[in-house]
Parts: C-alpha cells; sequence; structure tokens
C-alpha cells in the first residue's frame, strides 16, 4: 500500500508545535491536535484542541480517527490505556499499550542495559532495600514513575530527606509499580538519542537507524527554576565509536524485544570515564528531534508515516548535518509571575520559527512554542515555560550562550514595554 502523498495525521501530548512544523514539511494536508499548551505557532498550522477535550465517546468524531497515523508527543508514552484505545479505534501507531508498558518499566531498562553491554545506575524501589544506607549527599536522585521533562526530579541528601510514606510507597491504582524510585545519580553528559525502526515486513530483525544524538543543555549554561528540568538541547553531538556502537546495539535489543516501529527516543548519561549509562526510554517523538531535522532538511515524520502506513522505509536523502554547524534550542522560563500584554506577545511573534536553518543562520535567534493571548495579554506562573529560542552557530561556538543573551533579550522586552 502506497502512503496518500498527502496524509492526515493526528498528534497527540503536552507540545506538539516541532511535531506539527515537521508533519507541514511531510506535506501532511490536515494536521489533528490535542495539546496541552495550545501555542500560537501550533494553532498556526493544526487543528488543534486541548488534550482533556478529546473525544473518548463521540463516534462521529472517533470514525473521522479511523485510519489517521498516531503521534506520541510529550508524555503520552505515560498513557497506554488512551493509546491502546485509539489503536482499537482504528488509528495507526507504532507501539501499542502493552509495548508501552514494558518500554517504560525501570525492570526492561535494566534487563536491556545488561543485555547491551551498557550501565545502568544502581536503582532502588524498595525500603528494604539495604542499599538505601549508602545515600550520600547528591549522590542520588528521587525520580517519579510516569512523568516527563524532568519536573519532579530533585536530589536526595540523606535518608532524612525522604519521605518514605509517600515517595517510594505503591502506586494506590497499580498496587504492583511505585509512584517513585531512587536512582543514583551519574556526574557526566546527558544525551537524547532519536531512533527510527521500521516495521517486520521479513524474518530479519528490523533496521533501526540513528536519525542524531543530542546533548542536554547543563544546568550552569542556562539558568531553569528547577534543578532537573528540561533546559533545551544541541545538536549534533559527536561520540566515540565505542559508544555509537553501544547504542545501535541497545536499539535492536529493545527492537527485538518490544516491536517497536517509527520514530522513537532514548536518554544516556556518559561518564567522566566515556562510560555509556541508559536512563530512560521514550517513545514518542522527542524534544530533540526538530535540532535534527532541522540541519539535514529532511522531516522524519515523512518517514514515520511511511513505516507506519506501509511498514517499509526507504534511503532518507544523503544530506547529513552541514559541517561545523550546530543548532540549540533552550526554554525561557518565568523568572517570576509575569504578565504578558497582547503588544509584548506580538512582538514575540517578530521572532517567530518556522522551522528552517536559513531563519537560524541569518538571525540572533528565533522564537517557538509562542503563548496564546486574548485582548488582556496572558498570565504565567512562576517557573511556567514562556517560549523556546532557538540559535544556529560553528561548532565552536557558545550556543548556550546565545541561548542566554536572547533570554536576557526578551525579558527586557517585557520590562520595557
Amino acid at each position: 500500500m502506497n502512503p496518500d502523498p498527502t496524509p492526515s495525521i493526528c498528534l497527540v501530548g503536552a507540545s506538539c508545535r516541532a511535531a506539527a512544523q515537521s508533519a507541514a514539511r511531510a506535506g501532511c494536508s490536515r494536521i489533528l491536535a490535542w495539546d496541552d499548551f495550545l501555542d500560537a505557532d501550533l494553532l498556526e498550522i493544526a487543528q488543534a484542541r486541548s488534550l482533556a477535550d478529546f473525544p473518548e465517546s463521540c463516534p462521529q468524531s472517533l470514525a473521522e480517527l479511523r485510519g489517521i497515523p498516531l503521534v506520541l508527543c510529550g508524555g503520552m508514552e505515560n498513557q497506554p490505556d488512551f493509546i491502546q484505545r485509539r489503536i482499537d479505534q482504528g488509528m495507526l501507531c507504532g507501539v501499542t499499550g502493552k509495548m508501552l508498558r514494558q518500554l517504560r518499566s525501570i525492570e526492561s531498562w535494566q534487563r536491556w542495559a545488561s543485555e547491551s553491554r551498557i550501565g545502568w545506575p544502581t536503582t532502588i524501589q524498595d525500603l528494604s532495600d539495604p542499599r538505601l544506607e549508602s545515600i550520600r549527599s547528591e549522590s542520588w536522585m528521587l525520580k517519579p514513575v510516569g512523568r516527563a521533562g524532568g519536573v519532579h526530579v530533585r536530589g536526595i541528601a540523606s535518608l532524612e530527606g525522604l519521605d518514605h510514606e509517600a515517595k517510594l510507597g505503591p502506586d494506590p491504582g497499580n498496587p504492583k509499580s511505585n509512584l517513585w524510585y531512587l536512582q543514583e545519580y551519574i556526574p557526566g553528559i546527558s544525551i537524547g538519542v532519536s531512533y527510527c525502526t521500521e516495521s517486520n515486513v521479513s524474518d530479519e530483525l528490523p533496521r533501526t537507524r540513528i536519525v542524531g544524538i543530542a546533548r542536554s543543555i547543563l544546568s550552569e549554561e542556562l539558568d531553569a527554576p528547577l534543578p532537573w528540568i528540561y533546559r533545551g538541547s544541541l545538536a549534533p553531538y559527536s561520540v566515540s565509536p565505542k559508544v555509537q556502537a553501544s547504542l545501535e546495539r541497545f536499539a535492536k535489543t529493545v527492537v527485538k524485544s518490544t516491536g517497536i516501529r517509527g520514530l522513537w527516543q532514548a536518554d544516556f548519561q556518559i561518564d567522566l570515564q566515556g562510560q555509556l549509562w541508559l536512563l530512560e526510554i521514550n517513545p514518542r517523538w522527542s524534544a530533540s528531534m526538530e535540532l535534527h531535522e532541522t540541519l539535514q532538511g529532511f522531516s522524519w515524520i515523512t518517514e514515520h508515516l511511511r513505516i507506519l502506513k506501509s511498514g517499509a522505509s526507504k534511503n532518507v536523502p544523503g544530506r547529513g548535518s552541514p559541517a561545523g554547524l550546530q543548532v540549540a534550542k533552550g526554554i525561557l522560563y518565568a523568572p517570576h509571575a509575569m504578565h504578558l500584554s497582547l503588544s509584548q506577545v506580538d512582538r514575540l511573534w517578530r521572532f517567530g520559527w518556522h522551522g528552517t536553518l536559513r531563519e537560524l543562520q541569518t538571525g540572533e535567534f528565533c522564537l517557538a512554542d509562542i503563548p496564546q493571548s486574548d485582548p488582556q495579554g496572558v498570565d504565567f506562573a512562576e517557573g511556567m515555560p514562556i517560549v523556546t529560542v532557538l540559535v544556529a552557530g560553528g561548532e565552536n561556538e557558545d550556543l548556550p550562550r546565545k541561548i542566554r543573551q536572547a533570554r536576557s533579550t526578551v525579558l527586557g522586552w517585557f520590562k520595557s514595554i
């Protein structure tokens, strides 16, 4: 079956703007989105509604979605029941509810890391675990199960800083699963690796390609309201041949065990000795995907749709990232409670990004995820994301510095208007 040259697509998740721009570049004629933020630049290219308003019980609306490819965005990897209902209603997706449970399982992560011969940080889910006694200042992180973006992650200095009842107790809705877990902190560089896996159309293991590798922006490079919250990414990021081989071996292990198809992502840590450690798997569109697309001049949604509809992929255009060029994105969070007037939001639009490398190379910066506003303006609580800053430069340029400069410029507009 040949894919529709101008297909419809459905996006769901916390922030669908980047995936929607990719879908537009892929030639999708109808882009549907159910999104938590409903940013203005998403509404510009998609028929977008609040995720809370997804038509769970409207037969006519659900019938219109039958046969449409579904792309998961932020947070939806933690909603296996929701995704399985969409599949049961006839939507096309690269993962099932069962796969999502496996792909988001701590036990699976530990097993796949071992089978791939990469590191797995010491992880504790049980209060009776004797390793709790080894907790020392800043060497452990308390991490939530089923959350995204690092919002709720925090360091644990001692057992006295751990709320036993609320944190490591079982999930009331699923007594076999914990709400939180403790994990040893591995100093080093965090990387996000985006993969694309073909469907299994033969007896052989389907091919998985690395779309790109991005490194996370560090806390010392960009301020943010919380210590482990997602600040942004920089791409491309080069790794050693040994790490590259480990990343490829890991992908084969995951695909063989789960059968995942299309685009997915995993986070790793590279420690100070160059050893690779698995952190987590995110079977969805990743935050750094738009950086790879921008550099490569190719919409990977094109491949994702082809895989979901016909099973096979095709050779992606040979153009890689331009030599010596990097792109980066950073999230601008509100430093305090803020009210932006309509004119202030309009000023953001003057730097609005449409997803091309040329835009980044010809200006100081571009802005995306621009908030909606009415005549009264828009309010932000302290710590809420305001806008995404995107920059480009040579591999020796300090792109986080360019993001910091853009951040100061944008916040300066708010003070002066």
